[in-house]
């Protein structure tokens, strides 16, 4: 013991590293056995589910779109690992589509075998976007496919709130966890939205095809320094910290009075109140209509002398009936009426109470448009951004919900406002997390427009 503390002493250097490389090599082991039993184990659960028959005979068709970009490179690899073996092991037969290129899965879904049972999207926000755009503009906007999220890429904001999931808990287990929800098959319905471009202030007609999403559509500080942030990844950990200080974010270079006194974003909103149902959204509603076919679907029959004078099925008429909601007959002065308003702001975000779990509001379907602050130097700027890199709620000063937001920027001189794209050529808002060029747009909710698997 004396000549090994001695040569420890004498090499302390060489004994410090040496300690370290033993420290990891045994928590890389515990690690590793620890995910070995984890994955053994939804393996054998999947496997039963795989043994049962199947009610129809057929078993489940399922159509996995994988982004193998997602997540730098590292999808594929993990999908494979982690996701596929589940996915086989239930019974289902498993397409495996790969992407190929920006926007690929929305032609992807146009393809697919009609007698699909389930859609499930292996990437990140931006691939989900890409696909339930394809299934909406093809299916309709109440999508009965069902889909499945598979946090496979950088950002995973829908899965995580589907889950209940941070980024500080195991994402292995996270990702099993998903796929076994795919094979247990509960579901559950969620909002969506949908985004169009508007062409003038004057008129309310679109211009080109409608993109849908269900996480968050995000516009200024926020954004830009993530997609700053993500050109200097050679700074490792301190990427986030540089994209604040270094110049070329876009958000250094007009330092006039007048810019300061308007925030970084000027915006006119319109916007209407959330409704439950009404006469007036009613035909504007799939979710509503689809309520009303079903109940009357199931509605019994009694057509039959017996079942007529039968008490049973005259309390089910009769419950069936109470259920069944005539939304021609509700009158909401609100839900037609637009209020505006002009906001100056550094950030604008437009979220699902799906996503926001926050402000979930259980009886009325909305979106959440929250607001940021208003910086007028440097120095805010750097506050202002170190506190969304902790996602500190303080962030938001203003919100507010609505069924339909329309955006509209405007520049500081009212003249320019049709001139207002050429000028913003450089700015962009995100649709989950997918870049766009910035324009006026309007946001329509969807309410359980989405049926996802779910824990």
């Amino acid at each position: 013991m004396v000549k090994i503390y001695r040569t420890i002493r004498n090499n302390w250097k060489k004994s410090v590293f040496g300690a370290g490389v033993i420290s990891y090599g045994i928590n890389y082991g515990i690690n590793h056995y620890r995910m070995l039993q984890m994955m053994r184990a939804y393996c054998e659960e999947a496997v039963k589910y795989g043994n049962t028959p199947a009610c129809s005979g057929q078993p489940r068709r399922i159509t996995v779109v994988l982004n193998p970009a997602a997540n730098k490179r590292k999808a594929k690899k993990l999908f494979e690992k982690y996701c596929a073996p589940i996915l086989y092991l239930s019974g289902a037969y498993v397409s495996i589509v790969e992407t190929e290129r920006e926007g690929h899965a929305r032609e992807i879904i146009d393809k697919i075998d009609p007698n699909t049972n389930a859609v499930v999207i292996a990437g990140g926000d931006g691939t989900l976007s890409e696909t339930l755009t394809g299934l909406m503009r093809t299916r309709g906007e109440l999508c009965h496919i069902p889909v499945g999220v598979l946090p496979l890429g950088q950002t995973n904001t829908v899965a995580g709130a589907i889950f209940g999931l941070t980024k500080k808990q195991d994402a292995i287990e996270w990702m099993a966890e998903a796929s076994m929800a795919i094979v247990k098959g509960n579901t559950k319905p969620i909002d969506s939205f949908r985004i169009e471009i508007l062409k003038n202030e004057d008129t309310d007609s679109n211009e080109g095809k409608p993109v849908y999403g269900i996480g968050k559509v995000e516009w200024g500080l926020g954004r830009e320094l993530k997609r700053r942030s993500e050109s200097l990844w050679y700074l490792g950990p301190l990427k986030k910290y540089a994209s604040l200080v270094f110049p070329g974010t876009g958000l250094h270079t007009d330092t006039t009075a007048q810019h300061h006194s308007r925030g970084l974003i000027s915006a006119k909103l319109r916007y209407t109140a959330p409704c439950k149902g009404c006469s007036a959204c009613y035909n504007q509603r799939p979710d509503l209509m689809q309520t009303v076919s079903k109940t009357e679907s199931n509605t019994p029959r009694t057509s039959k002398w017996w079942n007529i004078i039968s008490l049973k099925n005259r309390r089910a008429a009769q419950t069936h009936s109470d259920s069944q909601t005539d939304y021609n007959t509700i009158i909401n002065e609100d839900c037609s009426t637009i209020e505006e308003k002009v906001i100056n702001t550094s950030d604008l975000c437009v979220t699902t109470a799906s996503v926001d779990a926050d402000n979930v509001d259980e009886d009325t379907p909305h979106i959440l448009l929250k607001i940021g602050p208003s910086v007028k130097s440097q120095g805010e700027i750097i506050l202002h951004g170190m506190k969304l890199f902790k996602e500190e709620n303080s962030i938001v000063v203003d919100s507010l919900k609505a069924k339909q937001i329309e955006i509209r920027p405007i520049s500081s001189n009212e003249k320019d406002l049709l001139n207002v794209n050429e000028k913003m050529t450089e700015d962009c808002l995100s649709i989950d997390n997918e870049d766009y060029e910035v324009r006026p747009i309007k946001v329509t909710l969807l309410p359980n427009s989405v049926k996802v698997f779910c824990p």
